[in-house]
C-alpha cells in the first residue's frame, strides 16, 4: 500500500507550484500577518477556503481572546557621553513610556555575564546580542536573556543583533503580555556603534516609545480528513501563519503554512485508508508567545491526540531534521521510518524546546515533535533573516515546500494507517521533570511561564 500511496502523493507534490501559489497570495494579499490584527483574522479566513478547496471534509476556525500591541514610535538616543540619535526598533510587547539610565553591554549573554554584573544592572540598560554564547551547552532564547535582565532589576533592554547587515531583530518581549520594561532592538551596526561610544565614557541612553497594548481576538484556521471508520484517535499537523508587523514573513512562517496546505492536499485522495483522522491547524499568535497552539492546546486537552507534528521551519531549505520533544524511546521508530520511505538524510533527534507551536502540545504529555528545514546560518544570526525585514518572498524556493510536503504527507500517511505507532502519552509532570534535567524549569520562570506538571 505505501508504495502506491507514496508514488502518487510525490508525483502529484513535485509537479505542483500551489504551493508556491498559495504562499504568494498569503504575503502579498495579507501582509504580514501580525497577531490580533485584521490581516490575520483576514488570512485565517482565507486558509481555510484553501483547506476546503484542497478537499479537507470539513473546515472551519477557532476564536479566542489574547493580548496584542501596536507599533507606534520608538526612539533611542545616547545622551553621554556625547549626544546621538541612534536607529532601533521596539520589541512587541515593549510598553510606552520613557527612561534614561546607563548602559550594561553583557556580550552574547552566558550566564556567568549576567552573574557577574549582577549589582550593575539594576536600573541599567543592558544590551545583549542574539548570538549563541560561547562555551555554553545549550542556545538562550531572547526570551530568557530579557527574563535574566528584568530579574536583575534592569531599567531597559536592548536586543542587538549578533551579525553585519543593518537589520536589527524583532521578537515578542513577553509571552502574551507587556513587557515590565522598555524593550528595543538594534542591528549589528548600531550595537557597535554604542560600543565605541563607550571607549570614550560610560555611556548613557535615552528609550522613549508611545506603543500601544490592547485586548483582542485571534483565531486558529482548523481542517481535517476523516478516516472513515475508526476516528477514535487523530493527528494534528500544524503551522503558525501569523508573522512580524516589520517583514512579509514569508520563511517564518508562511512557508510551514504552505506546506501545511499541500500535505493536505496530497493526502485527501487517500483519505479512504485512515485509521485516525488527521486535523490540519494554521496556528495563529505564534510570534507573540504560542498563544493559538496553547489555546487549541488547551481546548482540545482532551481529545485522543495520537501525535503533534510541528512545521514551524518547513519548506525553507535543504538540511532537515525531526526533533522530538521529550521521547527519545521513539527515536528508532522514526530513523527506521525515514529508512523505509528513502529519506535517510534527515537527522532524528530529541531535543525538547519551549519556543514553537509543539510546546503547548508536549508540556500536556502528548507525544510531539517538529520538523523543519533549513539553510545554514551563522551563530550571530541563528534565524537568517527571520525576525528581520527581509523575511521576504524573494528567499523562498518553491522545491523545498514541494519536498518537505511531500516527506509530511508520506510521514502521517503512515501514522495513520499504522495499527498501534509506539506513541504514548506522558502525565505532564514527568515532561516537567525532563525540562527539569536540562535547566528549562528556571528558563520558564525568566520568562514567566509555569513549569509542566507544577
Amino acid at each position: 500500500m505505501y508504495e502506491n500511496v507514496d508514488r502518487q502523493i510525490l508525483g502529484d507534490l513535485y509537479l505542483s507550484r500551489q504551493g508556491m501559489e498559495f504562499l504568494t497570495q498569503l504575503v502579498e494579499d495579507y501582509g504580514p500577518r501580525f497577531g490580533g490584527s485584521d490581516e490575520e483574522r483576514a488570512a485565517a479566513a482565507f486558509i481555510v477556503d484553501k483547506f476546503r478547496s484542497a478537499g479537507a471534509d470539513d473546515a472551519w476556525t477557532e476564536s479566542f481572546e489574547c493580548t496584542s500591541w501596536k507599533r507606534n514610535t520608538t526612539e533611542l538616543q545616547s545622551t553621554s557621553p556625547q549626544a546621538r540619535d541612534l536607529d532601533c526598533i521596539a520589541l512587541p510587547y515593549c510598553p510606552p513610556g520613557e527612561i534614561e539610565a546607563p548602559l550594561v553591554y553583557l556580550g552574547d549573554g552566558h550566564p556567568q555575564a549576567y552573574e557577574e554584573n549582577m549589582t550593575a544592572m539594576k536600573d541599567a540598560i543592558v544590551m545583549v546580542t542574539t548570538a549563541t554564547p560561547k562555551f555554553y551547552h545549550r542556545t538562550m532564547h531572547r526570551g530568557e536573556k530579557l527574563g535574566r535582565a528584568v530579574e536583575a532589576g534592569a531599567a531597559g533592554f536592548i536586543w542587538m543583533r549578533g551579525e553585519p547587515g543593518g537589520l536589527p531583530e524583532t521578537g515578542s518581549a513577553r509571552f502574551g503580555r507587556a513587557c515590565e520594561i522598555p524593550a528595543i532592538s538594534v542591528s549589528y551596526e548600531t550595537g557597535h556603534e554604542i560600543l565605541r561610544m563607550a571607549s570614550n565614557g560610560d555611556v548613557r541612553l535615552k528609550i522613549s516609545s508611545d506603543n500601544e497594548i490592547f485586548e483582542t481576538e485571534s483565531l486558529n484556521a482548523v481542517a481535517e480528513l476523516r478516516a472513515p471508520e475508526n476516528d477514535a484517535e487523530h493527528l494534528v499537523v500544524g503551522a503558525h501563519y501569523d508573522g512580524h508587523d516589520i517583514s512579509q514573513s514569508a520563511a517564518d512562517d508562511g512557508a510551514g503554512t504552505a506546506v501545511v496546505l499541500e500535505a493536505l492536499r496530497a493526502l485527501a485522495p487517500h483519505r479512504d485508508k485512515l485509521k485516525r483522522t488527521i486535523r490540519f491547524v494554521g496556528f495563529a499568535q505564534e510570534e507573540m508567545g504560542l498563544m493559538g497552539a496553547e489555546d487549541y492546546a488547551q481546548e482540545h486537552s482532551s481529545d485522543p491526540i495520537r501525535f503533534m507534528l510541528n512545521l514551524d521551519g518547513a519548506g525553507r531549505g535543504e538540511n532537515v531534521s525531526f526533533i522530538l520533544q521529550g521521547w527519545p524511546e521513539t527515536m528508532k521508530y522514526f530513523r527506521q521510518m525515514n529508512k523505509d520511505m528513502f529519506e535517510t538524510d534527515i537527522a532524528v533527534g530529541d531535543s525538547p524546546s519551549l519556543y514553537s507551536d509543539m510546546y503547548p502540545f508536549s508540556a500536556r504529555g502528548i507525544p510531539s515533535a517538529t520538523l523543519r528545514s533549513t539553510p545554514q546560518a551563522s551563530s550571530g544570526a541563528p534565524r537568517g533573516y527571520g525576525h528581520t525585514y527581509w523575511d521576504s518572498l524573494d528567499k523562498i524556493n518553491p522545491r523545498y515546500i514541494q519536498a518537505d510536503a511531500a516527506r509530511v504527507a508520506r510521514l502521517l500517511f503512515r501514522l495513520a494507517t499504522e495499527e498501534d505507532p509506539p506513541l504514548k502519552r506522558k502525565d505532564p509532570a514527568e515532561i516537567g521533570e525532563q525540562l527539569t534535567e536540562m535547566g528549562f524549569d528556571k528558563v520558564l520562570r525568566y520568562e514567566g511561564r509555569p513549569v509542566p506538571g507544577e
